[in-house]
């Protein structure tokens, strides 16, 4: 009964007298056009620039890697476990991989203006495979009540019903919102231009590259014996292959050449804005559809970059729109989330990158780590860590910060060894100051990214040897230096470490010009207290 009411639907939608525009279509094999050529979806892709526009950036697309992330307080970490993850970075079903998952949706929605896949789910609601729906045979319905479903029809003429939530649509620009037009129905004029001027290219080669002429025989030739010389000649003469053979005339006849005309040279040189035509459809560069006219080397750069922000980044927002609402839960939308990465895309040359990675070093807002990983090189260690502080900076509105304050003078009674006092301490101010700030970001940088309490209580644990062994040597140097002779290093470390560096510390305070002022103030105290032992 079904079946009897679709067919009765339709007959009553289209009848011989007044035929609707798909069963026009379906006869003739696709939609008709101004050229006179039927274009179908598969007929389009043909035409050489469609196809290769199509494999463009449906092959740009599927080549991103699609990642799963959890936001966290410093911004989101990568989350692999999850089954979007599995699905859209490995594979989404048994028979396919996620590139060629991807890849095939990509391209149904650049053609079909519209790319689907079912959603599959366990007891809880989980995705546990995405299987691909032929666009064809797929449509997005409103029932009486308002809700969206899709209807897909099988080869059986049986139809399944799939509710809004169980399939992924990718949809191209579509004004009512709910599905994107047919590309391939909307410039099947533009398609059916290039494809004739391509026919007509292929007619005129296969006449040997030369254009139709005259044979005049002096007598008369009745409709058969015309047809015969005709068939004749042209089996002998006609294509690339038999291009510049001796023509042998008999009985007085005469060729006569037809040179090409104006209208024919046109229509062969016609051909290249096809493929700019494909490229303003698409949106995409005409260099990347090898049309070099208007490129060049200083340009071409730029029109890359072009292409991964405007062309790509439309259909990426598409894909990561549409996975966030429908792979994840309601509650899982707020902390999880999916997200290409394009950042081997958007790398420039290598001196447009030195340069950005050298500014951003110097200003502090790229750590040697952060500069490795976008060169997908791995992390050298809590070292790599590290971002340097620019001297000359500060915050807009704050007053210039307060000089560091003098180290306490030497007391000593010759000028000259005063001098030369204020020099070592000058001189090693400077150096423990440098170390002092060093492991003081080390602190930081690892108490910002402790999750427990137990990982803090380890990193302290290694941490204050990590710092006497990063100042003794300086100390040991300033010490003698000042002729502070029998000043324990080891012990005077032990102390420190204990005094400034604990899990009750409030690390943000730590100031390394402070410390290094009290490291030569108690080292000259020493001096001081011990001259003469």
């Amino acid at each position: 009964m079904k079946i009897l009411a679709r067919l009765g639907a339709w007959l009553y939608r289209t009848n011989a007298r007044n035929p609707a525009q798909w069963l026009i279509d379906w006869f003739h094999g696709g939609a008709t056009t101004d050229a006179g050529m039927s274009i179908t979806e598969d007929s389009a892709l043909e035409h050489t620039p469609f196809w290769a526009a199509v494999r463009l950036i449906s092959g740009s697309v599927s080549s991103l890697p699609l990642k799963t992330y959890k936001r966290v307080n410093e911004g989101k970490e990568e989350n692999s476990n999850h089954a979007a993850s599995l699905l859209l970075h490995g594979r989404p079903n048994e028979y396919m991989d996620a590139m060629t998952f991807i890849e095939t949706r990509q391209a149904h929605s650049l053609v079909y203006g519209n790319g689907f896949a079912e959603i599959q789910r366990d007891g809880a609601g989980r995705p546990i495979a995405l299987w691909p729906l032929l666009p064809n045979k797929t449509q997005r319905l409103m029932s009486e009540g308002g809700i969206p479903y899709y209807e897909v029809s099988s080869d059986k003429f049986n139809t399944v019903q799939l509710p809004d939530y169980n399939v992924l649509h990718i949809k191209g620009l579509g004004f009512d919102g709910y599905t994107g037009y047919n590309l391939v129905s909307y410039h099947k004029n533009t398609i059916a231009l290039g494809k004739s001027l391509k026919k007509y290219a292929s007619k005129f080669f296969g006449n040997g590259a030369r254009p139709g002429g005259i044979l005049e025989h002096p007598g008369l030739l009745d409709d058969e014996a015309a047809k015969r010389l005709r068939d004749s000649w042209n089996d002998i003469h006609s294509g690339l292959d038999n291009a510049h053979r001796v023509a042998i005339l008999e009985e007085g006849m005469q060729w006569k050449q037809a040179g090409i005309s104006p209208e024919d040279a046109q229509c062969l040189e016609s051909q290249k804005f096809s493929v700019t035509d494909v490229a303003r459809m698409f949106n995409v560069p005409p260099h990347m559809l090898a049309d070099l006219d208007r490129a060049t080397f200083s340009n071409i750069e730029e029109q890359q970059l072009s292409y991964y922000t405007t062309t790509l980044l439309y259909w990426l927002k598409k894909w990561e729109g549409e996975c966030n609402y429908k792979l994840f839960t309601p509650s899982e939308r707020t902390r999880l989330f999916v997200e290409f990465k394009m950042e081997g895309m958007l790398r420039g040359d290598m001196k447009s990158r030195t340069t950005y990675y050298s500014t951003g070093r110097q200003w502090g807002y790229l750590s040697v780590n952060d500069i490795r990983a976008l060169e997908n090189m791995n992390s050298i260690g809590d070292e790599g860590d590290i971002y340097l502080d620019p001297g000359n900076m500060k915050k807009a509105g704050e007053a210039p910060p307060e000089p560091p304050a003098p180290a306490p003078p030497v007391k000593d009674e010759d000028d000259e060894e005063d001098e030369r006092a204020r020099k070592i301490i000058a001189a090693n101010h400077t150096m423990l100051s440098t170390l002092c700030g060093r492991v003081i970001r080390k602190e930081q940088g690892a108490l910002s990214k402790a999750k427990t309490q137990a990982a803090i209580r380890a990193f302290y644990n290694t941490h204050r040897d990590h710092v006497c062994m990063v100042l003794s040597p300086c100390v040991e140097t300033l010490a003698a230096s000042l002729d502070a002779r029998g000043f324990d290093v080891t012990k005077y470390m032990a102390n420190f470490v204990t005094t400034h560096i604990s899990p009750g510390k409030d690390a943000s305070k730590h100031d390394p010009d402070v410390w290094a002022n009290e490291i030569i103030t108690d080292c000259i105290k020493y001096g001081d207290n011990h001259a003469g032992n």
